[in-house]
């Protein structure tokens, strides 16, 4: 069989998403060409992995506009009708999807095979009062006796360009189905959806809404947006895509995490460092910066780092010249060696570590961490903290660079929530009067990713900021040079810059295209503490099952066209049982 795979690529960070390689790999044997367009401006380094792999045979780009549905016409125009019309198949397909999830060539077979079947696709979306039934257009292939009809050209050529997503439903996805059934040929769907029961589903798309028939079908593509959409049930997903097909799903976490908020609650599992790993360091350098304003805690931390496996630069900062020659004995007694800088009693550890921006520039990853007492907390409250991030994020440093060094994309490595936080709850005033002062370091930074971090009632974060991290993940904060005057005097009241800064380096990595992992804490969470503790009740709350995200359907216009289309059917429910009394 001679095909030919037409394959649209978006990411609004004009980035070429891991799941997407692994995707064109398993479906590249398949196809004699695979013509590439894409509607994000993709650097010339994406380009070349995906030539040198030989993943594709032609490349289109394009600007973003009209979906899916125009850049598919552009590829056609490019490609010309005549040259399609000679492949067996042709096949549409979009990025919008993780998969294969299972061997996508059994089912090429099948249909192929099929002398009843003229075209397929993976689902359909059963008729409404809004449009007639349809297959969903992220995949459908085409076969000979349909592409070489007069309606086929006819249909490409006269795409033409919207703005809304609905209207592309009605007017193109619906239509490239019933153009083709209204001149004779047969579809059919991997999964046929008309005769499934709906259950509790707002509206008749299995895509999006029941992801579980989906994996019973065996559907080999799962859409993006049923998991973004539909966040209670992702892990749950992954989980079972894990134990039933060869999928590696580090690529759904790897994207949903960059595409998406960096730290979803429903992904967070997933982000734990592995602590077992063997030690490889190679030739990256490694530096220590400790905040000493405690000396008497410095030879505890001495301790820990002479059991480093790996070689590093040891840059101590203190905040007065008599601390710093206390320092300097300690260094000499034990035959030790460190770069000591005084840089104020500003800023508390923070502002030091940001002012050897210089030196630490230099190195590949930097382990951020200082002498802590928390004076403001109960004295087991403070201890235990800083215990807990001794073993969360310096004990296990080997493993921690070794990560580090072994992939890429990953550009810090936070604590674990510390016991002493798990019991108690944020003052919602107080976050809520830092998230304002957050987004205007994100501007000020010139973050190339939207965030409001308004939208958040809690974050992410490694609290006290100890750190390890890739100093590149981090460049932005380095860049913006916060001086001394920033940063009011000590005693450090709430919701200044630093407590700002403690929030934001998960998502300052994110927005440098950097991922981040978890130190698990080793202190266990007693039973039911975290469902005590959140379950209170506050009125009565309604969860629905899954919500329809406007974003995917129509914005504003779909919302409204939703309003009336469910009240409608609510109030026919309500009729017909009343009849029934």
């Amino acid at each position: 069989m001679k095909r030919i795979l037409l394959y649209v690529h978006y990411n609004k960070y004009d980035n070429l998403s891991s799941h997407v390689l692994y995707q064109l790999k398993k479906m590249r044997p398949l196809f004699e060409d695979i013509l590439f367009i894409s509607n994000s401006n993709l650097s010339k380094s994406d380009k070349d992995k995906l030539e040198k792999a030989e993943l594709i045979t032609d490349f289109l780009q394009r600007k973003n506009s009209g979906f899916d549905f125009v850049a598919w016409k552009d590829g056609f125009q490019k490609l010309g009708f005549e040259n399609v019309s000679k492949f067996d198949s042709v096949t549409i397909m979009n990025d919008t999807c993780y998969g294969p999830i299972w061997d996508i060539n059994e089912v090429f077979e099948k249909y192929d095979s099929d002398s009843s079947t003229d075209f397929w696709g993976m689902t359909n979306h059963r008729a409404t009062e809004r449009f007639k039934e349809h297959l969903q257009s992220y995949f459908i292939t085409f076969k000979k006796q349909v592409v070489q009809s007069t309606e086929f050209k006819n249909f490409w050529s006269n795409v033409r360009e919207y703005t809304n997503v609905q209207d592309v439903i009605d007017y193109l996805e619906s239509p490239v189905t019933n153009i083709f059934v209204d001149a004779g040929f047969n579809y059919k769907a991997v999964f046929d959806t008309t005769n499934e029961e709906l259950h509790h589903m707002p509206l008749p798309d299995f895509s999006y809404y029941n992801v579980a028939k989906i994996i019973e079908k065996r559907v080999p593509f799962i859409k993006v947006k049923a998991l973004h959409g539909n966040p209670q049930q992702t892990s749950f997903v992954i989980d079972e895509l894990g134990l039933i097909s060869n999928y590696p799903t580090e690529l759904i976490v790897d994207h949903m995490s960059n595409m998406f908020t960096p730290a979803a609650y429903n992904l967070l599992k997933y982000k734990y460092l592995d602590k077992t790993i063997h030690p490889n360091f190679l030739d990256k350098k490694v530096a220590i910066h400790l905040h000493t304003y405690y000396v008497d805690l410095l030879e505890s931390f001495l301790d820990i780092f002479s059991t480093f496996s790996f070689s590093y630069d040891l840059f101590l900062t203190t905040d007065k010249k008599e601390k710093a020659l206390e320092i300097e004995e300690i260094l000499s007694k034990r035959g030790a060696v460190a770069s000591v800088h005084v840089t104020g009693n500003r800023g508390r550890d923070v502002l030091p570590m940001l002012k050897l921006k210089d030196q630490l520039s230099q190195y590949d990853f930097i382990g951020h961490f200082h002498t802590k007492k928390s004076l403001e907390a109960e004295f087991w409250a403070g201890e235990s903290w800083r215990r807990e991030l001794l073993e969360m994020l310096v004990k296990p440093s080997d493993a921690i660079v070794t990560q580090l060094v072994q992939n890429d994309k990953l550009g810090l490595v936070i604590a674990d929530i510390p016991t002493y936080f798990r019991y108690i709850a944020l003052d919602p005033f107080y976050e809520g009067a830092l998230s304002s002062d957050m987004n205007k370091l994100w501007k000020r930074m010139k973050m190339k990713k939207e965030l409001d971090f308004q939208e958040f009632s809690t974050y992410v974060m490694s609290y006290g900021t100890y750190v390890w991290f890739r100093y590149d993940a981090l460049k932005p904060l380095f860049d913006i040079e916060i001086q001394d005057s920033e940063v009011p005097e000590e005693p450090l009241p709430l919701a200044t810059i630093l407590h700002s800064i403690e929030r934001m380096l998960v998502y300052i990595a994110w927005g440098n295209d950097y991922d981040f992992r978890i130190s698990k804490n080793p202190v266990t969470l007693p039973p039911f503490v975290d469902v005590s503790l959140l379950n209170k009740r506050e009125g009565i709350r309604f969860n629905p099952v899954a919500q329809a995200d406007f974003a995917y359907f129509g914005g504003l216009k779909g919302a409204v066209k939703y309003f009336f289309f469910i009240n409608k059917s609510i109030l026919k429910y309500v009729v017909k049982r009343l009849l029934k009394r």
